[in-house]
């Protein structure tokens, strides 16, 4: 959530830590409809990890779905 932001970014610190390479996972922090529609939509995109609504969940789900 672009809430509560620092437990992904903990969770980011942690795997750099235990030795994750470089770009096998990132963190995008922003509003949803700044950073929701890019990701979603780009098919360089392989996982995108979502908390909040059912509402926007389904919208993330319905827009990531033809990538």
């Amino acid at each position: 959530s672009e809430l509560t932001p620092h437990t992904a970014v903990l969770l980011m610190r942690l795997l750099t830590e235990a030795g994750l390479p470089d770009g096998v996972a990132n963190l995008v922090l922003g509003a949803g409809g700044v950073v929701g529609a890019p990701l979603t939509e780009d098919p360089r995109v392989d996982l995108v990890s979502f908390t909040g609504g059912l509402v926007t969940g389904r919208r993330i789900m319905a827009s990531a779905a033809p990538t």
